[in-house]
């Protein structure tokens, strides 16, 4: 087959694109050039993505078998994709996201058939937009929609909450300082290796059985968020101190940790994933949390460069450690 897929350098594309050569098909990848280069084999277009004119230049009189679409986030992007590209592919896969989920969820088992609808992130909105945009298309290209959940690869270690630094978290696990966790931390959470979802992902390329459905491919391990954080601890050689804090009082206090924590991460998840096994018998997310930690920690222990401190998340911590010892609570009154 010959695939094209745009970006091809985050967390889960790039774990694709390794996937997708391995596979042996013929395969382009379309971004901006000026990230990492591309690994041996690849076709590199250099084009926005998000520029009509752009996309259409760098791709040329080129189709493909199957577009993988990791950068369409608002449902204009996604109109001028088909505009774009009708006629010369045979599969547009659309990476939705599995936060499109109702919130609250009429149940914790989530199937692909879970209503969508989440008031709390914009970010899920927008992706339901753009999923609505495929549905309701008179373009007559071919689609398939991937909802990912919380997938991470070697080069950083997911936690809870952050401001755009995830090691700042375990910085505060070495240094022997409470780590926030919201509510009483037993919530499930769902989270999946890179190179286990690319299975999946790659699975359903050109697969016809895949057209016209909405695919989650997650990982079957689902871990309390107290579990995931002393297993980071663990493997960091430390004893994380646990400090519960209640949700509205995050979100009270920084407004932004709404869409990730309400929205998402405060809620027990888990996952049936029978579609994707059905589709793609090879896919078996086989990497544990604790497995997958341990490639993370390795990786970063190797690139001090990645492991960035972040001082205003620190100072908020503490500032929010300081009022629930103050009060005795979960629920310290705010500001």
């Amino acid at each position: 087959m010959r695939v094209l897929i745009t970006g091809g350098t985050g967390t889960i594309s790039r774990a694709v694109v390794a996937r997708v050569l391995g596979d042996g098909h013929d395969l382009s990848v379309l971004n901006r050039g000026n990230r990492e280069s591309m690994p041996e084999g690849v076709e590199h277009l250099v084009g926005d993505v998000g520029d009509a004119d752009s996309l259409r230049g760098a791709l040329g009189n080129r189709e493909f078998d199957a577009v993988v679409q990791f950068v369409a986030f608002t449902p204009d992007q996604v109109a001028r994709d088909l505009d774009v590209l009708g006629g010369r592919i045979r599969q547009y896969v659309l990476i939705s996201s599995a936060s499109t989920y109702a919130k609250p969820l009429p149940h914790h088992v989530v199937t692909e058939d879970t209503p969508q609808a989440n008031p709390f992130s914009a970010y899920a909105r927008d992706k339901i937009a753009c999923e609505d945009v495929l549905r309701g298309s008179a373009s007559g290209v071919p689609w398939t929609i991937v909802r990912p959940s919380h997938t991470y690869g070697e080069r950083a270690i997911p936690v809870n909450l952050h401001f755009g630094a995830p090691w700042a978290v375990i910085q505060r696990m070495l240094d022997g300082k409470p780590v926030l966790v919201h509510g009483d931390g037993e919530s499930l959470w769902t989270l999946t290796w890179n190179a286990d979802f690319a299975v999946g992902l790659a699975g359903l390329l050109g697969h016809p059985d895949a057209l016209g459905r909405a695919v989650h491919i997650t990982s079957d391990e689902s871990l309390t968020w107290n579990a995931i954080l002393r297993t980071i601890g663990d493997v960091a050689g430390v004893t994380p101190e646990l400090t519960h804090v209640s949700t509205d009082m995050l979100v009270a206090t920084r407004p932004e940790l709404e869409a990730g924590l309400t929205g998402d991460k405060a809620h027990t998840v888990v996952f049936d994933n029978t579609l994707i096994k059905r589709l793609v018998p090879a896919f078996d997310a086989t990497t544990t949390w604790r497995q997958g930690v341990e490639r993370a920690w390795t990786w970063l222990a190797d690139h001090p460069d990645a492991r960035r401190p972040d001082p205003a998340f620190d100072a908020f911590c503490d500032d929010i450690v300081a009022r629930v010892r103050a009060w005795g609570t979960q629920t310290p009154p705010t500001p």
